[in-house]
């Protein structure tokens, strides 16, 4: 292992309990499109996302951590079309964008070069 992939295991690892509470509590109050299953799959994007930024090699160029995020977003965007709702609002970016942005800047992105230090403005539809 190095130093950036323990780095990215160490955020995941923290930010796992404040995404299992959120995710239970959106459970437990019954919104909308959230269903164990579709938690589950949220679970596995987050982790493959970190998976695919570890799998960077150190110094990758910033369009592939960039190419990294979006394609998270694209996934979670595909989960929301096979659900059939957009269940993911305000409260859930608050919890995945900057899970999603640390993990980012761990792996060697700039985040501050991004409006509000957020990479994911872009990619994000919710």
């Amino acid at each position: 292992m190095n130093a950036r992939n323990d780095k990215l295991d160490l955020i995941l690892a923290e930010a796992r309990p404040r995404i299992a509470e959120h995710w239970s509590s959106c459970l437990k109050a019954g919104l909308r499109g959230y269903t164990p299953a579709t938690v589950t799959r949220l679970d596995e994007l987050i982790d493959r996302y970190f998976a695919e930024l570890k799998a960077l090699p150190d110094g990758a160029p910033s369009t592939e951590m960039l190419l990294c995020i979006k394609t998270f977003f694209s996934r979670v965007d595909e989960l929301m079309a096979a659900v059939g709702v957009e269940f993911l609002e305000t409260d859930d970016r608050e919890v995945l964008v900057p899970i999603i942005t640390e993990a980012a800047a761990a792996a060697g992105l700039d985040t501050e070069k991004f409006e509000g230090g957020d990479p994911t403005l872009e990619f994000r539809h919710f």
